[in-house]
């Protein structure tokens, strides 16, 4: 009777702090290593030589500040650091929801919040922004794409029944915006940032060298 009472109380912790939808495939970085649930990590393209690096945030348009999350134009640019999380309660972060945010918040910078949104109304259509005190009700999720290690994004209406890709659109000025319902999705790598970077990563020869 004891043991089946201890037996119990085991199964409810383990569907506490890891329900079943942790139990998919967890998200990777370039090296294979598994990411840590509101790990910081740079967020690098697939495929290098497309005129673009790491994403970053930018001001467009007639922003006074950053507010927009672009690809930076320079190739060998990692862009700015982005912590992920997991709504679930688990060390790793598996396929599904997440948010993405930066770390810190520059002097002379009051941004409603520092976490990926989706705002509608841009001429080019529906875009990836921090800061606006408007945004579309819904969330972002990572998926795996056409490789092991590789991933993309896209942003589901609150319900979950309706998602679109998260891609790359040039405006005007020519900078790469990442905005929502694109047919091609923008396939990226997650990176360490040096400091976190293991030793067996950085002589991996799928690890990536940048100038931060």
């Amino acid at each position: 009777m004891a043991s089946a009472t201890l037996f119990a109380i085991f199964l409810l912790s383990a569907l506490t702090f890891y329900p079943p939808s942790t139990t998919a495939q967890p998200v990777t970085d370039v090296n294979g290593n598994i990411i840590k649930n509101g790990g910081v990590y740079y967020i690098l393209p697939l495929f290098f030589g497309a005129g673009g690096g790491g994403i970053t945030r930018a001001r467009t348009g007639d922003e006074t500040s950053p507010l927009s999350v672009v690809q930076s134009p320079f190739e060998t640019d990692p862009g700015q650091p982005w912590r992920i999380r997991s709504m679930f309660r688990s060390l790793f972060i598996p396929e599904g929801r997440v948010s993405i945010s930066y770390e810190y918040v520059q002097l002379g910078e009051a941004f409603e919040s520092n976490e990926w949104i989706a705002v509608e109304g841009q001429s080019e259509g529906t875009f990836v922004k921090v800061g606006y005190p408007n945004s579309l009700s819904g969330f972002f999720t990572i998926h795996r794409a056409s490789s092991a290690n590789s991933y993309k994004f896209q942003f589901c209406s609150t319900d979950g029944k309706s998602c679109g890709n998260v891609g790359i659109v040039k405006d005007e000025a020519g900078n790469r915006l990442l905005a929502i319902n694109q047919g091609t999705p923008f396939e990226f790598v997650l990176m360490q940032l040096p400091s976190a970077a293991t030793k067996r990563s950085t002589n991996h020869e799928k690890s990536y060298t940048f100038s931060v």
